[in-house]
């Protein structure tokens, strides 16, 4: 009988070959993304620990990214509770993380204006010297913004959703529902991210966050209480503007690409640049404004939220003054100049909130 192998036999080897050849590859590549993953989360917290500041605020956006926004409106009852649950929240972190090495995991506590002034004086902290509490906005065109309050934060980032719900219903979970009169929780996703600068893009089609400053330092200067700002226990800290905006994406679908770059102020596409000259009217010109001559600069954590029926944008961004973000809201709705941001005739705000981010020095000494 001839020992050459047969043709059946020379496809079965190769294919066992290629199959062979795809486990070592796939096995190779979870091992990178593990490694990748481990060194993102290590230079997280060196990032942390350099700027007194919480997790999540400076971190670029990850190609995968997914998030859980979390507001807590509370109630007068067990309040121990809740403050025992933003104690524990640094442990619940780091033993998820532990249990998942490959994992990228980050979370940002804020609190509310009234809380902000209550749990500060308990402590014997100075009030933040911007915090102001966030007002419904109605402009002379008649757009409005709401004001919907909350008293608790909880802005959890991560590469993968599990986590993002995991660390969330634990949290969630571990205050007694008698202290919550309500829960606001939504989950934020990247949609169609760009491979060459990692930025999600809103459901309208243009990236999110593109004007944010390049570099720890420039990030920090724009999103942190900066030393000159305020009194030393409060560098590192933040504030935060959080706002739901609901799209009518049939509206928006309804004009032409150059209409909606009109309207937006850049081009669309990876490579989207600035519409010179500025339209009045263009979400560009309204939020890319200066204060005395300099830019005014925060750092936008925001990603699309919803499903097929109602979605849009969840707004979330970081600054050192809660003074910026107040510029940019009244531009929109054209409160100086009775001009407003056309993107709000195709989205619409439904929440709105501002949020004292405390630093490690503040968190540490109100949940000791």
């Amino acid at each position: 009988m001839s020992s050459t192998p047969s043709s059946q036999q020379k496809i079965n080897s190769s294919n066992h070959v290629t199959a062979g050849t795809l486990r070592i590859n796939e096995k190779s590549y979870f091992d990178k993304l593990k490694a990748k993953h481990k060194n993102v989360q290590s230079k997280i917290t060196d990032i942390s620990k350099t700027y007194y500041c919480q997790t999540g605020i400076l971190t670029p956006f990850d190609l995968f990214e997914h998030a859980l926004y979390i507001i807590l409106h509370l109630s007068n009852e067990g309040e121990t509770a809740v403050i025992d649950a933003c104690r524990q929240l640094p442990k619940l972190k780091s033993s998820l993380i532990q249990s998942n090495p490959n994992c990228r995991l980050e979370t940002t506590l804020g609190i509310g204006y009234s809380k902000t002034r209550e749990w500060l004086a308990r402590a014997n902290i100075p009030f933040p010297k911007s915090f102001i509490e966030f007002q419904r906005k109605e402009g002379p065109t008649g757009k409005t913004m709401p004001s919907t309050g909350g008293d608790l934060l909880l802005h959890i980032r991560s590469n993968r959703k599990d986590l993002c719900f995991e660390i969330g219903r634990r949290f969630y979970q571990s205050i007694p529902d008698t202290c919550i009169a309500q829960l606001d929780d939504t989950f934020g996703y990247a949609y169609m991210s760009s491979k060459t600068n990692g930025l999600s893009q809103d459901f309208i089609g243009f990236e999110d966050g593109n004007e944010n400053p390049n570099g720890n330092e420039q990030r920090a200067k724009a999103a942190l209480i900066g030393k000159e700002e305020d009194e030393m226990i409060h560098v590192g800290g933040s504030f935060a503007l959080t706002q739901k905006w609901k799209d009518n994406l049939i509206k928006w679908n309804g004009i032409p690409q150059d209409e909606q770059e009109a309207v937006v102020g850049r081009t669309k596409g990876e490579d989207s640049k600035k519409i010179r000259p500025k339209q009045r009217t263009s979400h560009v010109a309204r939020t890319d404004l200066k204060e005395n001559g300099v830019d005014i600069k925060v750092v936008r954590q925001s990603l699309p939220y919803g499903d097929l029926k109602e979605h849009g944008l969840f707004f979330i961004s970081y600054a050192s003054d809660t003074k910026k973000h107040e510029k940019q809201l009244d531009s929109m709705v054209g409160m100086d100049d009775n001009i407003y941001d056309r993107i709000m005739d195709f989205s619409t705000p439904i929440t709105g909130n501002y949020w004292f981010i405390p630093s490690l020095n503040v968190l540490e000494k109100i949940f000791q």
